[in-house]
């Protein structure tokens, strides 16, 4: 490795020593050997044994991986049964705008002509009775023409994982994947990371991973070794040198704990390949606290408002980590109640209106209700009858804080707001004791950035030149977003994952 990568990033770049001839105790083979077992390694796995292939996937934990509920893609059969059907140059152009157009717009496009078809493939493997899972839509998107959100995230209920107490949509989506691919004779080795890639005449060869036992395996891959080993959430150091706003959120819900280390990145460093363009793109939303944000008055802990706080939710949290804390407080009265189902007509989204399916009521008060309750036993939400008090209770100036909530309610009385530019509409008084502080805070989900890849996955070198063996899928790629984690569909992390995952197997399947 070149001494300029060295002194530019961490030890994490440094390559260890390679491993010898003696240490290696088994040789395994296989035409396409996947790192990872999460929603990327196993859609890629499984297209590739349907197409006809021997498959051979390491795990460093336990056992496949299928964390959250949203796998989000541009259009379905089932969205169209729905009668939704998205412009997919409309969502291009606005994907584009909002990652500050550093994304590869070839893997966008890329994405958004072939999610359906990954979709209506996972639908249908889900549909069996092995596992009889039906599809829905989340409902809850952003309305407002700015930052607007469109129908396209799916999950699945009813699977065999969500009756054990799973999270609905990743886990039986994964779990039917992988269950599929054994029954095609798919091979998954578990607590067996691996390590270091071989290297031969140029191409990647093979693989060095490592047994519970301590003992080195190389496997051998006649068609392609593909890095699909999840972000670098779980390593400070990288995300120091490459996304340093992931370490100045409140908290890392990144899943599973001690695995998203950044191995398939460094790995694929280390083999010859280069970085997209640093900083990686984040995904952090505003749920570190209480995980109802609203809409009305921000303040931070100097008592003062700091934004607009009719945004989506990676504005929010970005918002908040500018200035320097890691949770704010947002103000409303006791008229909520009253006040919020109004707002979700031309706003809404994640963290302010609720989840819902689409069909189903976009609000139910007696579960914010008890959403509210929550936060006060937690102590994630005080009150208090008068704004001076409720600031002692959040700890911020009682000055300050009575000066900003004056001010914002005599802005939201004349209808315009000079200070941030907030929409009329969602100007609205905060007059009617008793008063409520909410503590919202970012937290980060994962760091959506990694290797340079043309649209055939290949990971690429510093001359934009393919390393010959050598793919990257899901988190470990880069290319997706560039600066930002656009909410213009929820859930795309996962469904690149599924679609790139999908068109990789497919493509190496059939060679």
């Amino acid at each position: 490795m070149p001494d300029s990568i060295k002194s530019k990033w961490g030890s994490w770049a440094i390559p260890p020593d390679p491993v010898r001839a003696d240490e290696i105790k088994e040789t395994l083979y296989a035409d396409i050997v996947v790192l990872g077992a999460g929603i990327a390694g196993v859609s890629c796995a499984l297209r590739a044994a349907q197409c006809g292939a021997n498959v051979l996937v390491l795990e460093k934990s336990g056992s496949w991986s299928g964390r959250g509920g949203n796998i989000g893609v541009a259009n379905s059969s089932y969205m169209k049964s729905c009668g939704i059907e998205n412009d997919i140059t409309e969502i291009a152009r606005e994907w584009i705008k909002r990652c500050g157009n550093r994304c590869d717009e070839k893997l966008v496009w890329q994405f958004l002509k072939n999610s359906g078809r990954a979709m209506d493939w996972l639908t249908d493997i889900l549909a069996q009775p092995a596992y009889g899972a039906r599809p829905a839509l989340q409902g809850c998107a952003y309305r407002g023409e700015t930052y607007r959100e469109n129908y396209g995230s799916h999950r699945f209920f009813g699977g065999p994982m969500e009756k054990k107490g799973m999270r609905a949509g990743g886990a039986d989506a994964v779990f039917a994947m992988y269950s599929e691919a054994v029954k095609l004779g798919t091979r998954f080795l578990f607590k067996t990371p691996a390590e270091q890639l071989l290297k031969e005449n140029g191409r990647v060869t093979g693989v060095y991973a490592r047994r519970e036992t301590g003992d080195y395996l190389l496997v051998i891959a006649q068609r392609g070794i593909i890095l699909a080993t999840g972000d670098i959430a779980g390593n400070d150091e990288m995300c120091e040198d490459l996304a340093p706003l992931a370490n100045r959120c409140a908290v890392k819900l990144y899943f599973p704990k001690g695995v998203n280390k950044g191995d398939g990145h460094r790995m694929g460093l280390w083999a010859g390949g280069s970085f997209e363009d640093a900083p990686f793109a984040a995904m952090i939303h505003p749920q570190a606290f209480h995980p109802s944000n609203f809409c009305f008055l921000y303040v931070n802990q100097d008592g003062s408002r700091f934004m607009n706080e009719d945004n989506y939710i990676q504005g929010r949290c970005l918002a908040i980590l500018r200035e320097r804390i890691t949770y704010a407080w947002s103000i409303v009265d006791s008229a909520w109640r009253e006040k919020l189902p109004e707002t979700l007509r031309c706003g809404g989204g994640i963290a302010w209106g609720q989840d819902f399916e689409v069909g189903e009521p976009e609000f139910d008060l007696a579960k914010e209700e008890k959403s509210f309750e929550r936060g006060i036993e937690r102590g994630l939400i005080v009150t208090a009858d008068t704004p001076e008090e409720l600031a002692g209770k959040m700890g911020v100036p009682a000055d300050e804080f009575v000066s900003t909530l004056t001010r914002y309610n005599t802005l939201a009385v004349s209808g315009y707001d000079e200070d941030f530019g907030k929409r009329k509409e969602m100007m609205i008084p905060l007059e009617k004791p008793p008063y409520y502080g909410v503590k919202i805070g970012p937290a980060l989900l994962a760091v959506v950035g990694g290797l340079r890849v043309d649209c055939q996955m290949r990971v690429l070198d510093d001359d934009n030149m393919p390393i010959s063996g050598l793919y990257a899928i899901g988190n470990t790629a880069g290319g997706r977003y560039g600066t930002d984690y656009p909410m213009v569909i929820h859930g795309t992390s996962h469904g690149t994952a599924l679609t790139f995952g999908y068109l990789l197997g497919e493509q190496l399947g059939n060679i």
